[in-house]
């Protein structure tokens, strides 16, 4: 009897931590297709990204401001686009939501069903490196409030990069798959120059908050280039 209840003294938190949500995945789990927040992202992400690299007067200053919802609704549309396609989009991409702390970026997606569903979340830390590019530090991953091998999104990632790959167009760069691409480049602790070539942002600073990532930056090299 003794030993029955010390087991389950020992398991029953270690249950709870894995079928616990974490925060950021409690407040944009509910996030989906938001068209409006879709094309906010579009206009106030990609569209300025692209105007501050083509501007050769190097006036256009970058001042990011991306929300939470901005980035899911984007990424929920994406999938939408791939299934639309007749692409298979796996439950967990469907599932997969960002979210942002003053601790940094948190890419979460729940795997499983029922009584064995999980929410499985890689923290990175976010900054501007000396270079200006954004520098992503993996900062641990967990299954609902327990560490775990980072390997363990790995079958994620491998999912979203062949869904990009499957999105390319030869001859021809997509800023949207440029961006999405950089974020694997992060996950995987590569840092990750804005722009391509000659043509690059350079990052000044990057602050995150809750719900929020804020990024500013401008664009390399002499004017007129």
């Amino acid at each position: 009897m003794s030993v029955a209840v010390g087991v389950a003294a020992v398991a029953i938190p270690v249950i709870v931590s894995l079928k616990a949500t974490p925060r950021a995945y409690r407040r944009t789990a509910p996030m989906g297709i938001d068209p409006a927040a879709a094309r906010r992202f579009d206009e106030q992400v990609v569209n300025q990204v692209g105007n501050v690299l083509l501007d050769k007067s190097r006036r256009t200053r970058l001042d990011l401001v991306v929300t939470e919802e901005m980035a899911n609704a984007r990424i929920a549309r994406f999938l939408a686009d791939q299934a639309a396609s007749g692409k298979v989009v796996s439950p967990a991409l469907r599932r997969l939501r960002i979210g942002f702390e003053p601790t940094g970026l948190v890419i979460a997606t729940e795997v499983g069903g029922g009584m064995t569903s999980a929410v499985v979340s890689q923290h990175l830390r976010l900054a501007a490196d000396p270079q200006g590019r954004l520098c992503v530090e993996p900062a641990g991953t967990g299954v609902g409030w327990m560490p775990v091998p980072k390997s363990l999104l790995n079958h994620v990632r491998q999912a979203v990069a062949a869904a990009l790959r499957r999105r390319e167009t030869p001859g021809h760069d997509d800023p949207t798959l440029q961006f999405w691409y950089a974020i694997l480049d992060g996950l995987d602790g590569k840092p990750v120059p804005l722009g391509k070539g000659k043509r690059r942002i350079l990052l000044e600073s990057v602050d995150l908050e809750r719900g929020v990532l804020r990024m500013k930056g401008h664009r390399n090299g002499p004017k007129g280039t």
